[in-house]
């Protein structure tokens, strides 16, 4: 609701230069942020279901469009019934305006996605699906990402800089994903920050900065701050160049998702458990309805016996142990492909056979 009402017609809204220069922005931060007619306050959700459950800190999240959403969104021959997923005019003309047309059209933010991942993406749910202003929000993040990403990465350290002066007025760590609807490598994605930009942060926020000149958000934010706790969901393989051991070796929390209709989806869990991982599982199961007590996963004549979580009382994913079974019940996507959606969602059944094993949802008696 606050990303929504953030990029509502509202009268009494400050325009944004003024909003960016009260902060003192760089000059190409805030350049980037105006052409993109983005704010600070606009790269992150600070509010959503999920989130407010999660009280050992404040999260935030960064909601980029994910997949070949970009595409879609500025193609004006997309027709998809469903507002949000089909053609949004305001974001075409952004795109052409800034000469990213291009860029957005070959740009994929989920390379590790299967078929199933993508139609059920969460993008698509909630006010994902419900809204077209959620759409040209992230849309215009997007194309700011793509158009400058060692900028945006500049621009984003600003805005997790503030979240964590809030988080700290509250008494709470912050903890922040970044790959909240797509998969960005951001753990490689590096930019200079400056000797002015960590005085710059310091004197607005009270908090240090790493100086240099290939800096990253992890190593940036949270290598001088404890408090600031990076985490994410990923599909990438665990020994991926982009996997889930690069992100961790960069200081992130990483719980690997499982991806049900994925051909190497058995082997993947293994190989990601067997690596120190936690294993996000969706499964078709209501929210009234008992979840498993345990997930056992086969393959190549090895099980992999799991306790099972539920994952949905809190995203402090940090907290949890591993090896572990973390169970996320579906949030429908409006306008989802349910026949691809069903080979990538777990069904609430005994035995399920996969391309590659089998996996077993058990109930304590």
């Amino acid at each position: 609701m606050a990303e929504l009402a953030r990029h509502s017609l509202n009268p009494y809204r400050l325009p944004e230069t003024m909003r960016t220069a009260s902060l003192n922005l760089p000059a190409d931060v805030a350049e980037l942020l105006q052409t993109f007619r983005l704010t600070i306050a606009d790269l992150l959700t600070e509010s959503n279901p999920k989130l407010a459950k999660t009280t050992a800190a404040r999260s935030v999240i960064h909601h980029a469009l994910p997949h070949r959403a970009l595409a879609r969104a500025i193609d004006p021959a997309n027709a998809d019934p469903v507002a949000p997923r089909g053609y949004v005019e305001t974001l075409h003309r952004v795109a052409i305006e800034t000469g990213t047309t291009e860029m957005a059209r070959r740009h994929n933010g989920c390379m590790h996605a299967t078929a199933g991942c993508a139609a059920a993406c969460l993008a698509g749910a909630g006010h994902g699906g419900l809204h077209v202003a959620v759409t040209a929000a992230r849309g215009r993040r997007t194309l700011a990402m793509v158009a400058d990403p060692v900028t945006y990465g500049r621009a984003m350290l600003y805005a997790l800089a503030r979240q964590l002066e809030r988080a700290r007025r509250d008494g709470l760590p912050l903890a922040y994903r970044l790959c909240g609807t797509d998969e960005t490598p951001w753990f490689a994605r590096t930019f200079p920050v400056s000797v002015a930009d960590h005085e710059t942060i310091r004197r607005r926020f009270g908090i240090w900065v790493a100086v240099g000149q290939t800096q990253t958000i992890h190593t940036a934010l949270s290598g001088p701050n404890a408090d600031a706790i990076a985490y994410e969901y990923l599909k990438a393989p665990a020994d991926a160049p982009d996997g889930l051991r690069a992100w961790r070796d960069c200081g992130v929390d990483v719980t690997a998702s499982f991806a049900a209709d994925r051909a190497t989806a058995c082997a993947d869990a293994f190989a990601a458990v067997s690596a120190g991982f936690r294993l996000a599982v969706p499964v078709a199961i209501g929210k009234r309805d008992p979840l498993p007590s345990r997930v056992l996963i086969s393959h190549n004549g090895e099980t992999l016996a799991l306790p099972a979580i539920d994952g949905d009382r809190s995203d402090a994913r940090w907290l949890d142990p591993s090896p572990v079974a973390v169970l996320l019940r579906e949030k429908r996507a409006r306008g989802a492909d349910r026949e691809r959606v069903a080979r990538f969602i777990l069904p609430d059944a005994p035995l399920i056979r996969l391309l590659d094993g089998t996996v077993q949802l058990m109930r304590d008696a």
